[in-house]
């Protein structure tokens, strides 16, 4: 799997400011989405699925209230199992992200005062 939608969608990609791109990227989502596919035991076809749910998520195309209806009915869950894989997207993929978008608006911050 190469969970890459999130770059390949270049147009919405390259609308994001630059920090917003350098957070997703330093995110390394893709090992992530790996791993919570791999230990689901989601199918190829799931799989990509996700990573397209992902994207649009991240892109603001659907709210995070609608996450686990859209798991549900796309890649054919249970509500439990949709949750529990929400949940594992929020913790390893949603929170480095604005970790790392943080970190970045904290180093631009100082970069600043000192200039």
């Amino acid at each position: 799997m190469t969970a890459t939608s999130i770059e390949r969608n270049t147009e919405q990609f390259n609308k994001l400011p630059e920090s917003f791109k350098t957070a997703i990227k330093a995110s390394d989502y893709d090992k992530s989405l790996a791993l919570i596919s791999k230990e689901h035991k989601l199918h190829i076809d799931q799989s990509s699925m996700l990573e397209e749910l992902l994207a649009k998520l991240i892109f603001g195309d659907i709210e995070s209230e609608d996450i686990i209806s859209e798991m549900k009915s796309k890649l054919n869950l249970s509500k439990e199992e949709a949750t529990k894989i929400a949940a594992e997207l929020d913790q390893m993929i949603i929170k480095e992200i604005k970790r790392n978008l943080m970190n970045i608006q904290k180093e631009t911050t100082v970069k600043e005062d000192v200039e």
